[in-house]
């Protein structure tokens, strides 16, 4: 059978055609100017990397010193480590824990990681300076009956500090695994440990208490009534953040004495990290927000980051430009950090006398 097709059919068909794809072209041409007028206009701070990987929402991050490796911890039970150069993981994920993994810390000579579980169980984990060869065999540690809900390296990397749920403060001999001081019984649930600079002193933050420490005979220096979820010193020893349910307070690490406290999360604060350089600190909250905070002048720092859920894991570089985050939607996010004011100041400077040259 022969098909005749009319000359006026051939034309109204090819004009259709023709207008189909006129409109997908504007169509197309609207859609990516609405793009690109909405990524200009739109000031909110941008990811700069995305890892994913994990099953479950991520509970912790921290940067290897000396590296660009990131590890990450998770409900899922595992840990993982990425390559920042790839944005890629580092071979299979580090297994070893039978329940959610609530901390990790990396030792400041960079060769090693401890990691504390729900259950109670401490691994550590060793790594080789070539980051395609890691040492998947942790070493397992006694650990302790309730959560383990921090853990940090002091600064010499050869012992670390855990708190527990069970009340107690342990400090652990890495090489050994045994206990060196403690257990220490602070009354209540031990949230999270922070080491002074110089390690000489252990902070520790508690559900009815702020407590310090000697590391040399665990003698108690200074107890403040005030609960905390996190601690930590600032880099010059001198300062104690703190935060808890939205409030943040800055104290002063000898005396006590409050120096600065205020809101900064409209919802429950989850984590802090204090830039390896001093000039600032960032929270976050279950507000789904990261926010940064100037360290002399206690001012928000730019505009809040946006998550689209819960935000737990924090952790700044060591050279204070980059941080991570560790999210409820199972995703790890890396991003630039925002200068401070003084920050900026110098660079202004720079330019106005470049362009103001006689």
């Amino acid at each position: 059978m022969t098909s005749h097709i009319h000359k006026d059919d051939e034309r109204d068909s090819e004009s259709i055609v023709s207008q189909i794809h006129e409109s997908l072209s504007d169509a197309f041409s609207e859609y990516s100017s609405a793009m690109s007028t909405n990524h200009e206009d739109d000031p909110s701070p941008k990811a700069s990397a995305l890892l994913r990987g994990h099953k479950s929402e991520v509970i912790d991050v921290t940067f290897i010193p000396g590296t660009r490796l990131l590890v990450t911890s998770s409900a899922d039970k595992s840990l993982r480590v990425w390559d920042l150069d790839t944005g890629k993981q580092v071979g299979e994920p580090l297994l070893g824990h039978d329940a959610t993994v609530w901390r990790i810390a990396a030792s400041p000579d960079g060769r090693w990681i401890v990691c504390g579980g729900e259950n109670g169980s401490i691994l550590v984990w060793e790594v080789a300076t070539n980051k395609r060869d890691l040492n998947r065999e942790p070493v397992s540690f006694e650990g302790r009956k309730g959560d383990i809900r921090g853990v940090v390296f002091a600064p010499q990397s050869e012992t670390f500090a855990s708190a527990s749920w069970d009340e107690t403060v342990c400090v652990w001999k890495r090489e050994t695994g045994k206990i060196v001081l403690g257990p220490l019984n602070v009354g209540s649930g031990a949230n999270s440990v922070s080491y002074s600079p110089d390690g000489t002193k252990l902070a520790v933050g508690t559900a009815k208490h702020i407590i310090i420490w000697s590391t040399a005979d665990g003698k108690e220096l200074l107890k403040i009534q005030q609960r905390a979820w996190r601690v930590a010193f600032t880099p010059d020893g001198l300062r104690l953040v703190s935060g808890d349910y939205q409030d943040i307070r800055i104290s002063d690490a000898t005396s006590g004495d409050m120096i600065k406290q205020f809101e900064a999360h409209n919802q429950l604060f989850y984590s802090l990290a204090i830039a390896p350089n001093g000039t600032k600190f960032a929270t976050t909250s279950y507000d789904k927000t990261t926010r940064f905070f100037d360290l002399t002048t206690f001012k928000l720092i730019g505009e809040p980051i946006e998550h689209p859920d819960a935000v737990q894991g924090l952790a700044f570089s060591e050279d204070s430009q980059l941080i991570a985050t560790g999210c409820h939607d199972k995703l790890v996010r890396t991003w630039t950090v925002p200068q401070s004011e003084p920050e900026k100041e110098p660079q202004q400077a720079s330019k106005f006398h470049l362009f103001h040259r006689p």
